[in-house]
């Protein structure tokens, strides 16, 4: 079927931290942020990634995961809306974002390097390194190389094969830089706005992405070990690569939280309830996970999702005809990039290929016993009790026992877990390992096609990528299974 361009209101997208009218001002004049001290330059190219770049992608990362679904169109087609053709109806807002920020990390580094201070240097590394894999995920292969030359107009697309090696580099030379920056005139303060220039916090981030690198290409070429000692050299139980701070107000909100206060058209997929269902009993309703009650908004005390087929114009903010996540009412709600869940659900993973169970069932319990306490981060005060999690890990299908535990169990408790706030890590596995069941007919999104203007404007831009051809196979990413 031909896929149809819907959502020009995805232009609200364009959310920020900052304000827009000094983000305006940066797109506007390359130079403000080139010529600025480190302090001002490092927050404000950590912010373009955060708001333009993680929100955007999330969002629609959502429609292509179905974890959620967008109202007043026809779900049928709510992958080519929300995984792919809004993206070039929006202008690629993270797209054009993602490489200005890279940019900026580019004068950061340079201008930490000329006057010898490496923790500015090493945040660069690891920032550089992420805003690539966000948009290398995304997209498949992209300009980076020869982005921001000024002699060259249409510059080359590099494979993504190539980029993956490219941010594991990034991710060495900011390790090493993290171990440099031993004084504090070496490093920022609180204009680092995740870690306030915490060296140790930002070297176990890197080793944390590097964990999650290797763990994309396990389709290609997995190397588990070292997976598993990436892992060993990262996040705590304490600890997490998350954005905090952000406030009521429309303008220092989070990202994702806000386009949905501003917009109400969000609402629950099958794909979530489906998945959530799998460990219950078969007569039991999603209820019965305790999670679907701080998540859903609920209809006649019922969870209520769209029929695939059907369109709905259910916009109000509680939801009158379908159930809405509750997670994106918050504003103020902390936005988690990589956490130490995560990487107990990939540690589980690694363990089942390299053939220890053991080790793998016991990574397992950790990471969804982990993945049910956090589960309210968007509002403590909706914290499931250790009861409850001590009952739900009791079900025979949740801790099924060593010899039983399987990858799809692992990747299906890791999609419910992502489902607060980091949809584009589901839509990431949904790809890699084929194992998540989705329900629309069109298919799943390879990736997102690149912005109308980056294709009628650059020469080298693969065609495969356009709203007309992301469902098609030869345009899957080199990584995926689908």
């Amino acid at each position: 079927m031909k896929k149809t361009l819907y959502f020009s209101a995805f232009l609200s997208l364009i959310l920020s931290a900052c304000s827009d009218e000094k983000l305006n001002e940066i797109d506007t004049n390359p130079n403000i942020i080139s010529d600025a001290p480190l302090n001002t330059i490092l927050p404000a190219a950590q912010m373009m990634v955060f708001q333009r770049v993680v929100g955007s992608i999330s969002i629609i990362s959502g429609y292509a995961s179905e974890h959620t679904n967008f109202t007043g169109v026809n779900t049928a087609t709510k992958l080519q809306i929300g995984g792919a053709s809004t993206l070039g109806v929006s202008g690629g807002t993270n797209w054009t974002s993602g490489f200005q920020a890279i940019r900026y990390f580019n004068d950061v580094r340079a201008k930490a390097d000329k006057q010898q201070r490496q923790g500015y240097a090493a945040i660069a590394d690891i920032m550089s390194a992420y805003t690539l894999l966000l948009l290398v995920d995304t997209y498949g292969d992209i300009p980076y190389k020869e982005v921001g030359l000024e002699s060259i107009i249409q510059p080359k697309f590099d494979k993504a094969q190539d980029l993956y090696a490219e941010m594991q580099k990034l991710l060495d030379a900011g390790i090493q830089k993290c171990d440099q920056a031993t004084t504090a005139a070496t490093r920022p303060g609180n204009d680092d706005l995740v870690f306030k220039g915490n060296m140790t916090l930002w070297k176990k981030t890197a080793w944390g992405l590097k964990a999650r690198l290797l763990n994309r290409l396990s389709n290609v070429s997995p190397k588990d070990a070292d997976v598993l000692t990436a892992i060993g050299n990262s996040f705590s139980s304490a600890e997490n690569f998350t954005v905090t701070g952000y406030q009521s107000n429309p303008e220092n909100a989070n990202p994702i939280a806000n386009n949905f206060m501003n917009a109400s058209t969000i609402v629950i997929a099958d794909g979530i309830v489906t998945a959530m269902k799998s460990f219950l009993e078969s007569n039991e309703d999603v209820l019965a996970d305790p999670r679907a009650n701080i998540w859903f908004t609920k209809i006649g005390g019922k969870v209520i999702t769209p029929p695939t087929s059907k369109a709905n114009t259910d916009v109000t903010l509680n939801g009158t005809l379908y159930s809405k996540p509750l997670y994106l009412q918050n504003r103020t709600s902390p936005l988690p990039l990589l956490t130490y869940t995560e990487l107990k659900f990939i540690e589980a993973e690694a363990q089942l290929r390299l053939g220890d169970k053991a080790k793998a069932y016991t990574a397992y319990d950790a990471a969804v016993r982990s993945a049910m306490a956090q589960s309210a981060v968007f509002n403590s005060a909706a914290a499931i009790t250790a009861a409850q999690i001590n009952a739900y890990l009791a079900r025979p299908k949740v801790l099924m026992g060593v010899d039983k535990l399987t990858l799809k169990d692992i990747i299906t408790q890791k999609y419910i877990f992502l489902f607060v706030f980091q949809s584009q890590e589901a839509y990431n596995d949904v790809r890699r390992t084929g194992l998540i069941t989705l329900n629309d007919p069109d298919g799943t999104a390879k990736r997102f096609p690149y912005p109308v203007d980056e294709i009628s404007r650059n020469a080298n831009a693969p065609q495969v990528s356009d709203q007309n051809t992301v469902y098609q196979d030869n345009a899957r990413l080199f990584w995926a299974k689908l």
